[in-house]
Formats: structure tokens, sequence, C-alpha cells
């Protein structure tokens, strides 16, 4: 149990690893919605088991085939004194299972108090009280929201200001409407809770932190692009003033905000490009991610030699064996002169047309030797070493190996290819007919993404003069607001220069 409770640990980190740096080619190449999805490896090499018993056991001892086996018994060695250290190591980690577990209950019964705790005083405080969506989402307003935001997981609720009405204009409402039931439809809101899990689960681990904070604004982000998919270049200005006037610093983990003020500069330079993705860039990357999806679980799988080597690295490393549930306790001293070597266990009488396997530890010349006994229908018995488990190759699915390569262009070809090199087969992602694809896109789009940079610049400016004169921001909240816009506008102005070179 230790030992796979190591290996998800060390794996899941890997995983956030790998999305952190895929996370941002991914969402320019292919768009929000597949970079979003990335966040899903480390939840399912999480819940993931180890791989089949069956599978280990024939790795193991090839001398006995699964279907055959009709029970192993583990037998540990009779008269064998505890390896030194052994108490040290019980108490040691029973230390740092006890801490792990009160800091992840501690982790979760806090944000569980701070979301039950936020929910009701927005409800309590709430004047107005309607629903949407065929009557299952219920839409507040309460002076106890900064912005609008969703939240409720069972029982669903939009929560706005009070001054909404006042602050936002109808295309706003509806935008910012449309934002936080978008956050329900996708069930962004029970993400929200097992990303929280996950956290706990790794409470003491930065890369985790980092990658949280990480998955909220691709989940923020993912949601934009979701509620702008097929409108109109002029509903993104106001999308934009919507975003900038929500803008504050208090945020609810659970919760999905509209907005905070850390990622005003990256959606608003999202809301900037106005390139739309192709069925075939989609497919592109769904098939890409796809395979590197199978490809990472696979190699991180529990039980895998991948997995068995790095078992066997932190086993070195700690001085623990990490193929036992636990370290055991220290045996108490022998009170006699030490017994004969263990013997193998008495084997029952066979049964008709089936055979029996048994497997135990004996010393043998000063070394811990493990055997396997198999004792067949006709009473017969062999006796083999097992040989261990860094010394046998796991044979897992062999995964298709991808490539960036030029197939040659032509229209109506795909841009996947699949080919077999003997026995290998390989996925070819064809780069030159998807830059053909993508450079017809990019001429057409040009001149609309120039438009869009230019508006969305009055937009800035307007939401700079709404939050200048906003009288019931503080001090600190309108520089930080403003501060954001300054360096939203000044990428604004150098994405538009860099576009204008590249026209002439």
């Amino acid at each position: 149990m230790i030992g796979w409770a190591l290996e998800t640990f060390v794996a899941t980190t890997l995983l956030m690893l790998l999305v952190l740096v895929l996370r941002a080619p991914v969402r320019k190449s292919f768009g929000a919605q597949m970079a979003y999805a990335l966040w899903l490896l480390p939840v399912a090499r999480l819940l993931m088991p180890s791989l089949p018993a069956g599978w280990r056991e024939q790795a193991a001892a090839p001398v006995a085939a699964a279907s055959d086996i009709v029970a192993i018994y583990v037998v540990e060695p009779l008269g064998a004194a505890p390896a030194a250290g052994a108490e040290v190591n019980f108490g040691l980690w029973m230390v740092v299972l006890l801490a792990w577990a009160f800091g992840a209950a501690a982790f979760l019964a806090y944000h569980l108090f701070a979301h039950s705790r936020y929910t009701s005083k927005l409800l309590r405080r709430a004047r107005v009280d309607r629903t949407v969506a065929q009557g299952k989402v219920r839409v507040i307003e309460t002076d106890a929201a900064h912005g609008p935001l969703a939240f409720g997981v069972f029982r669903k609720y939009v929560a706005f200001p009070r001054d909404f009405a006042e602050r936002y204009d109808e295309q706003e409402r509806d935008l910012a409407l449309a934002h936080e039931l978008g956050h329900h439809i996708r069930g962004d809101l029970i993400a929200n809770w097992v990303a929280l899990i996950v956290l706990a689960l790794h409470w003491f681990n930065p890369i985790a932190w980092k990658a949280f904070r990480a998955f909220r604004a691709d989940q923020e982000m993912a949601c934009d692009a979701l509620v702008l998919a097929g409108r109109a270049q002029a509903l993104r200005h106001a999308y934009g003033r919507a975003i900038v006037k929500s803008a504050h610093g208090g945020a609810v983990s659970a919760a999905c905000h509209l907005h905070t003020i850390n990622e005003v500069k990256g959606r608003l330079r999202m809301l900037s490009k106005t390139r739309k993705s192709s069925p075939i860039r989609i497919a592109t990357g769904l098939a890409g991610i796809g395979a590197l999806s199978i490809a990472a679980l696979g190699l991180t799988a529990s039980g895998t030699q991948a997995a068995e080597k790095m078992k066997d690295k932190m086993s070195t490393a700690i001085g623990v064996d990490l193929g036992q549930d636990m370290p055991a306790p220290p045996a108490p001293p022998a009170e006699a002169a030490a017994p004969a070597p263990a013997a193998p266990p008495a084997a029952p009488a066979p049964i008709e047309g089936s055979r029996h396997v048994y497997r135990y530890e004996q010393k043998q010349d000063g070394k811990q030797v493990k055997k396997i006994v198999v004792v067949h229908a006709d009473g017969t018995q062999q006796v083999s070493e097992i040989p261990e488990m860094r010394d046998v190759r796991i044979n897992i699915p062999e995964m298709p190996e991808i490539r960036d390569g030029n197939c040659g262009t032509g229209k109506g070809k795909p841009n996947v290819e699949h080919r077999q090199e003997g026995k290998k087969r390989i996925m070819i992602i064809c780069a030159d007919r998807i830059a053909m694809v993508t450079a017809d896109a990019t001429r057409m789009a040009m001149h609309g993404r120039q438009m869009g940079m230019e508006g969305a610049r009055m937009g800035l400016r307007q939401a700079r003069r709404s939050i200048e004169s906003a009288p019931d921001m503080s001090s600190e909240d309108r520089a930080k607001a403003l501060k954001g816009i300054d360096e939203a506008m000044a990428q604004l102005e150098k994405n538009l220069e860099n576009s204008l070179e590249r026209n002439d």
C-alpha cells in the first residue's frame, strides 16, 4: 500500500509538470478547451489501480499460468531476525502518515467551512431571487458578492452584486450570465471539488499548488471560449468590458468567479484573437492528446517496468522495502536458540486435473531467497527460484510512436497518417498539411484580427474610465484593476503593431 501510494504521488506530480509544460502550446494550437481537458491526466492516474495481479504474477513466475493457479500462500521465514533499523523505520512511517493525514483533513475541513460560510452569507443577504435554465438555476443579487459568480453542486446558483444593473449594460449582463451558466453546464463546480481533493492529498507539494492555479485559469479561459463560440466580434468587446468591471481580488476556491485580477492579461489577450479552429485541427488535437494520454498513463501505471524501477530507487533512497503494506514493527527478542530455516508449507492433497502453487522465502547462503513450488495433479513437485522484479521485463501493450513529418500537400487528405514499419506502429502528424490549412485561415483572419484589436483597445479605454469613476471601489482595488488594464492595453498595442508589420 505504501509503495503504491508513493508511486501514485510521484506519477501524479510528473503528470502535473507535463500538463504545466503543454497547456500553453496546446491552447495556442488547438484552443482553450483542449488545454483544460489536459488536467484529466493527473486525476485519471490518481484513480488508476495497480496493474492486474495476474500480469505481475505471470511476469514474476513464468512457470505458472494464471489460469492454472488455485491458491497462493506466502509464508514468512521462521526464526528470521528483524532487519536493522526496523523499529526506527516503523516509527518514522507512522509519524509521516499521521502528519500527511492530518494536513489533508485540515485542508478539506477549512475549505468546506469557508465555502459553507461564504455561500450562507450570499444567500442571507440576497434581495432578488429568480430562476433560469428551465428552473434549474437560481439567480440572486446580493451585496455580499463583489462580482458575478457561480456556486452549488446539487442546488445551482448564480450570484450578482446588488449594483449589477447599474454597472453593466444589457449586453454585458447577458454575457456575464452566460459565462456563469456555462460553468454549471460543463460541471466546473464538481471539477473544482475534485481538484481540491487532489490538492488536499498533495497539500505539501508546491507543484500541486501551482498546478491548481493553472487549472483554474484554464477553466476560465475554456468557459470564455464556450461563451464566445459563434458570436459576433462586437460581443467580444462587451465581454471584455464585463470581465474588467468584475475585477476583484477575493475568491472562494470551490466557486467559479467571472474574474480575478491575476488573470486579466491572459484572458483579454485571448479575446483579441479571432481565429476559429477548423474540424481538421480539432481532430488532430484530439488524436495527439489521446495518444499522449494513453502513453503517459501506460508508462506511469503502478506495476509497469518504469514504476517498478522507480519503486526500487525510492526503496534504496529511504531504506524501506516498499513492496510491503507497512514496515513491520520489530519482533520480540528470541528466547531460545534460532530454529532451523523455514521449510516449504505442507501441500494439501492434489485435486484431479489441477495443480497448486506455493511461494515462500528461505535463508540460503546468508541471503533471503524466494522460491515457488508447483505441485502437479500426479503428486510430483517442481521447485524454482523467483527472480528479482528488477530483472523481469513486463510486457505492456505497444503504443504507437508519434512523429512530426511532411506527408505531401493535397486537398482532402488527412492531417494524421498511420503507418507500419515492421512490427512498429507509427502515427505521423503531417505538419505541411496543417501549415497549408492554417496559412489560408490566417490570411483571411488578418484583417478581422486587426479590427478586433482596435475594438478591444476601445473597450479597455472605456472600462478604465468606468473604474476610475467607480465610487464603491477601494483605492487598492482600483489601483490593481487599473494596473492590469494598463498592462493589457500595452500588450494590445504591441500585438497591433506586430500585426500591421506582418500585413505590410
